[in-house]
């Protein structure tokens, strides 16, 4: 039942609105204090007017004219009247309630007014032309509520109670809404639905719960990412392991019938794509360990002004294959890192190679490093046809590439740049992309390090 978290906000809220209102109704009923109920006022008014006419009714028609007189204003369950004489005997006839004498009696040591359990007694004592000391007594009981509180104080209780259960149900449905959206999102994917959303844009509410949904739906997209990373990354070592296999299983159909001299070429060719898949599966292994905090390197001070200068000579000689030009190795501070010095060659080796190749013929690398904050600033140019905006947080994911199709033109194994990434991170340090204009990529790797002095 989507509405059990609702009617537990609201069910609460409602009752105890409700309570809160119902005191609030009999602290007004109550409001004067019990010597003075505000109930009372036009009783207690007209108490001396109903004594006089009484006592003349008495004396001069006698019991019968009083009794006449008292049935007529006394009201059922509301209000009964006697009139005693200064011995306290009763003069009407009337049943008398075991406990009017004694009320009676208090109320007249008390400003004619006694309260009690059931209501009030109103005394009046007075003495008429006729000589004679009568008591002219009265009991009251308590009005139901609705009839004793005023209309005006009626309405407001009945407005604000109207009022909370809006606002009570208004509240709950806030409250609620975002969790079953949550819910619903969170069904959706575990059904396998991974674009499924829990949905609280940025222009909504700015409260925990909010934050809670975005956060989810963070957590989705980064779940979605992963598998789909995964997929990329199982689809990617199927189609780089197929394609060297594929050769080696052609050059050794190829071996096993061809002539000595051609057999050795053929057994080349095979020790070769064996090592390209070593050499795939070994980088498989170290991205796996990168990321997963199991590679236990030791660090040590190493010169990072060293490393680049190694892997920017390997890199200046590959790009003259394509008369690529790379600037940069020129007033540089000198730094120093603690890591592995093998792991940020390689690194940089990537960040070059991935740079050379999409500049192409005749392209221009630029190297960049600085220091700023304790960290190292390493950015790598080129001008190539960078890549789309919304491809570039997934550069650094394995296997990925911007081309779909996967053709083997389009560069490596799709490892280079989720190597980069998880060596850096190794390190401390953290990797990111952006395109340059007009056109281009910038590659900038950040890492601790030192000032040598």
């Amino acid at each position: 039942m989507k509405s059990r978290i609702f009617w537990k906000i609201f069910l609460p809220f409602w009752v105890l609105q409700t309570i809160i209102m119902l005191f609030l109704a009999y602290r007004v009923h109550e409001s004067f204090g019990p010597e003075r109920p505000w109930w009372l006022q036009p009783e207690r008014r007209a108490i001396p007017v109903l004594a006089r006419t009484a006592t003349w009714r008495y004396d001069t028609r006698g019991q019968e004219g009083l009794r006449e007189l008292l049935k007529s204003i006394e009201l059922p369950r509301r209000a009964a009247y006697w009139l005693f004489d200064e011995n306290w005997h009763e003069l009407s006839g009337f049943w008398l309630a075991p406990d009017a004498v004694e009320g009676a009696q208090k109320a007249l040591k008390h400003d004619g007014l006694a309260m009690t359990r059931h209501g009030a007694f109103l005394v009046e004592k007075l003495t008429p032309p006729s000589g004679h000391t009568y008591i002219f007594v009265g009991e009251f009981f308590h009005p139901p509520l609705l009839h004793s509180l005023p209309v005006s104080v009626f309405i407001v209780i009945l407005f604000s109670s109207l009022l909370t259960s809006l606002l009570c149900a208004i509240l709950a449905q806030y409250l609620t809404r975002p969790i079953v959206r949550l819910r619903d999102a969170a069904a959706a994917i575990a059904r396998g639905n991974l674009d499924a959303r829990a949905g609280v844009g940025p222009s909504d509410r700015r409260d925990e719960i909010a934050d809670l949904v975005r956060d989810f739906d963070v957590m989705a997209g980064e779940i979605s990412d992963l598998v789909q990373s995964n997929k990329r990354m199982l689809m990617g070592v199927s189609h780089d392991l197929r394609s060297p296999i594929a050769r080696i299983r052609v050059a050794l159909s190829l071996a096993s019938n061809a002539p000595e001299e051609e057999r050795s070429e053929l057994l080349e060719r095979i020790e070769l794509e064996l090592l390209r898949l070593n050499g795939m599966i070994e980088q498989v292994l170290t991205v796996a360990r990168l990321e997963s905090g199991q590679m236990e390197t030791p660090k040590v001070a190493v010169s990072l002004n060293q490393v680049l200068e190694e892997a920017l000579e390997d890199a200046r000689f590959e790009a003259s294959q394509t008369n690529a030009e790379i600037v940069g190795g020129q007033d540089w501070p000198q730094l120093s890192v603690l890591g592995d010095e093998n792991m940020l060659r390689s690194a940089f080796e990537n960040v070059l190679r991935n740079a050379i190749f999409y500049s192409g013929d005749g392209g221009r690398i630029s190297v960049n490093v600085g220091l700023a904050g304790g960290m190292a600033r390493i950015s790598v140019g080129d001008n190539g046809p960078g890549v789309p905006e919304d491809a570039l947080p997934r550069l650094f994911k394995p296997f990925y590439r911007v081309d779909d199709a996967r053709n083997t033109s389009t560069g490596g194994s799709g490892l280079g740049l989720s190597l980069v990434s998880a060596a850096v991170k190794f390190h401390g340090g953290k990797v990111s992309a952006r395109n340059l204009q007009p056109k281009g990529l910038e590659i900038t790797i950040e890492i601790p390090a030192t000032l040598v002095k």
